[in-house]
Formats: C-alpha cells, sequence, structure tokens
C-alpha cells in the first residue's frame, strides 16, 4: 500500500508527555495537560486504567474518588484559598463522571486555562488514591502488623530492677522507650505519594514502623547488632538503598571498640571502665545532605528499612468451613449436595494461605537524640510542612500560578 503524506505525518505524530511518562522517567502527575480526544476516547482511557464508567459498581467508585480528592485540596493543600472562595469551576466539583474531568483536563483553548489547571489537579491526587486503594486490597495490614511486632516483643521486656530492655536475659541495653507506628493514616500516604517522583504505593515503605530509643548512644549500636543476632530482621531482606545512619561515626566507634576490647582482653581496664569509657567516646557523626528532601538536616537516627514474609489464611475461601457444614448437616437434597461437593472440589486448587513480603521502617536513636528530633528543624511538625508545602506546589501549581481568579460561588 502506498505511504500518503498524512499517514507519515500520523505515524510519526507523538504524544510527547506519555513518552515521557513511558521512557523519559518523568512521572504523570506531572504532566500538565492531557490528550483526551471526545467522551468515547475518556470511556476506553478508564477501561484500560482500571475502572469501567458504564458499570454501576466502578461508577459509584469513580465518583467517590472524585469527592475524597477534592476533598483533600480543600483540606490539606489550600484551606484557606478554598475558604476565601478560590474553587474550581461548579461543573468539575459536581461531577460524579471522570470522563468530564478527563476531557476538561484535555482542553487546550486559552480561556479554558484555569478549568483545565483545575482538572489537571484534581486527576492526580485521584490518580495516587487509586494507587493506595489498590495495594491495600492485596496486603493483609493487620497479619502483617502481628506477625512483625510478635518478632520484636520477644526481645522487650523489663529487668528485675523494672528497666526497659532489649535483647535476652543473659544480654541486652537499657531503651528509655519504644514506639510503635503500626498504621500509618490515608493522609500521610496520600501526602507521601504526593511529592514523590514514582507516586507509587508500592513505594511505601513505612505503612508499619517501631523506634527503639537506647539510654545511651554507644547502645544503638547492639541494638543493630541484636536485630541481627535474633533474627528480628533478615538482613538480606533490608533495602541497602534506603539505609541511613545520620547518627553515629561508625569509623570511630569500630577504631575505638576495638581499642577497647583489646585493653579489656588484657587486663588494663575493668568491665565498668570499658563501658564508660566506650560511652565517652562515641561521637556523633557530622551531618551532610540528606536523601529525602523533607527530613531535616539535623534529624539524627539510624533507619533501616525492612521486608518480612508475611503469611495469612486465604479470605476467599474462608466460605469453605461453612459450605463443609452444610454438605454433613445430613438435610440438604441430592442434587444440592452434589453441587456443594462439585464447588469445593474447584476450590481445592485454590492456595489455602496467602503470602507476601511486607515492609516497614525501623528506626534507632538514644534518649538524647530522640529529644533533638522533636524540636525546631527536626520536629515531626516541620517535616509535615514541608510535605504539605511539596504536595501544594506540585498538585496545584497552575492553578495557584494563573492570574485569572475565578468568583466567588456558593458550595
Amino acid at each position: 500500500m502506498e505511504t500518503t503524506a498524512e499517514n507519515l505525518a500520523n505515524l510519526w505524530s507523538f504524544k510527547w508527555g506519555a513518552m515521557e511518562v513511558l521512557i523519559g522517567g518523568k512521572s504523570s502527575i506531572d504532566l500538565t495537560e492531557l490528550e483526551i480526544r471526545d467522551e468515547t476516547d475518556a470511556a476506553e482511557f478508564l477501561r484500560y486504567y482500571g475502572y469501567d464508567p458504564e458499570n454501576p459498581q466502578d461508577a459509584q467508585k469513580i465518583h467517590s474518588v472524585i469527592c475524597e480528592a477534592w476533598n483533600f485540596i480543600e483540606k490539606y493543600l489550600m484551606p484557606a484559598e478554598w475558604s476565601a472562595g478560590r474553587r474550581p469551576p461548579e461543573d468539575l466539583l459536581m461531577a460524579d463522571d471522570a470522563r468530564v474531568i478527563l476531557l476538561a483536563a484535555s482542553d487546550r483553548r486559552e480561556d479554558g486555562a484555569l478549568r483545565q489547571a483545575w482538572a489537571c489537579a484534581v486527576l492526580r491526587v485521584m490518580h495516587t488514591l487509586a494507587h493506595i486503594d489498590g495495594v491495600a486490597k492485596f496486603a493483609d495490614v493487620e497479619a502483617a502488623r502481628t506477625q512483625i511486632m510478635n518478632r520484636f516483643l520477644k526481645y522487650i521486656f523489663r529487668n528485675t530492677e523494672g528497666q526497659l530492655c532489649f535483647g535476652s536475659r543473659e544480654v541486652s541495653v537499657q531503651l528509655d522507650r519504644i514506639e510503635w507506628k503500626l498504621r500509618k493514616s490515608r493522609e500521610s500516604i496520600l501526602l507521601k505519594l504526593l511529592h514523590k517522583k514514582a507516586n507509587v504505593a508500592e513505594t511505601i515503605y513505612d505503612l508499619l514502623g517501631m523506634r527503639v530509643i537506647t539510654k545511651n548512644l554507644s547502645d544503638v549500636m547492639v541494638v543493630v547488632k541484636f536485630l541481627r543476632e535474633f533474627h528480628m530482621v533478615s538482613f538480606p531482606n533490608c533495602n541497602p538503598a534506603r539505609a541511613r545512619n545520620s547518627l553515629i561515626d561508625i569509623e570511630g566507634f569500630k577504631h575505638n571498640v576495638d581499642m577497647l576490647r583489646e585493653m579489656l582482653e588484657e587486663g588494663r581496664i575493668q568491665p565498668h571502665e570499658f563501658t564508660n569509657i566506650l560511652q565517652g567516646l562515641t561521637k556523633p557523626i557530622s551531618l551532610g545532605n540528606h536523601a529525602n528532601p523533607h527530613t531535616a538536616k539535623d534529624y539524627r537516627a539510624v533507619q533501616l528499612t525492612c521486608r518480612q514474609l508475611i503469611r495469612y489464611p486465604n479470605p476467599s475461601l474462608q466460605w469453605q468451613d461453612k459450605m463443609y457444614r452444610f454438605c454433613e448437616d445430613g438435610k440438604s437434597s441430592p442434587m444440592m449436595l452434589e453441587v456443594c461437593k462439585e464447588i469445593l472440589l474447584m476450590a481445592a486448587s485454590e492456595e489455602k494461605t496467602i503470602e507476601g513480603f511486607f515492609p516497614f521502617e525501623l528506626q534507632v536513636m538514644d534518649e538524647e537524640s530522640a529529644s533533638q528530633n522533636s524540636i525546631g528543624d527536626a520536629s515531626h511538625d516541620r517535616y509535615k510542612q514541608s510535605q504539605v508545602k511539596a504536595a501544594r506546589r506540585r498538585v496545584l501549581h497552575r492553578v495557584l500560578t494563573l492570574n485569572e481568579t475565578p468568583p466567588l460561588r456558593s458550595v
């Protein structure tokens, strides 16, 4: 077939925004516009994304995500502007169909620039919410929490003097306290994803976490040693790219420990002297730049990102016991018994348990560092404020920079 100029031009016409996402390392939520042609194209886009707008159940889910996204923007990203009347156009705010928003995000007309910016903003939050929900469906967080915590609880106890200790009855270090993060809130996950380049829920590693706070700085290293020795964490299942040490000068610590051990073994110092000298020689690290731009430069901790294989009963097979009892009660008709047995035979091939690696974050620090981390630039409140600012810029940058200001409206 003869290649016409039109066909050739169409062949080499690219949607560069999508190309940058596919092979250029750009996140889809950083696109400033979409290229949806019409309502049919919008419906097709949604179906391949995973939601059919013609399916009542999917349509209801889409509507709930739209509402949650607008509520998040109002409450967290621009509460002052929203209360002052700087809100999206009415048709977008009240839309119950994502196709309306997709088409608005693809509208390049100059007089619709602000409306298009609002549509892109809410789609960024909607996409992030969809990822959160997708991951939540495939992870039993409660099972993970219980199984991960149980590994640690075996090695946390109070000694005869009532002191909180970490380790075994034979060898342990004294703790100030342990803090558990049993589940990250939905809003926290959303904020975190909105400032991450990848913007996928699989990159949230601290849905669960714990913070071990020792009395002395040198004991932090013993806690880390115990984590491996007592198999609370499996070091091959730790993520080396996310290991952080902004607390202890490791090289200096290694030198001092080796020197003091030699002196102890030669009898030049006594055990109580070893401990006192080591505490005095253990120095904090000189802090540099953090990999996480929202972590304050003076936040001090040893951080590990770990994962643990979690197994839990397959929830889709919970009905089996009821069906077995139904077959055994002797009151069912022969036909019904036959149907039940066939169903049970088919279910027999399904996995009885579901398993998968679940990530969690672990921080170790001493009491003094924990106190410093809770104030000033290192505090959690400052960290959250930084996240909100970053998410606000990323989601609403064009809405906030366009000169056009919409009139006040009641909602």
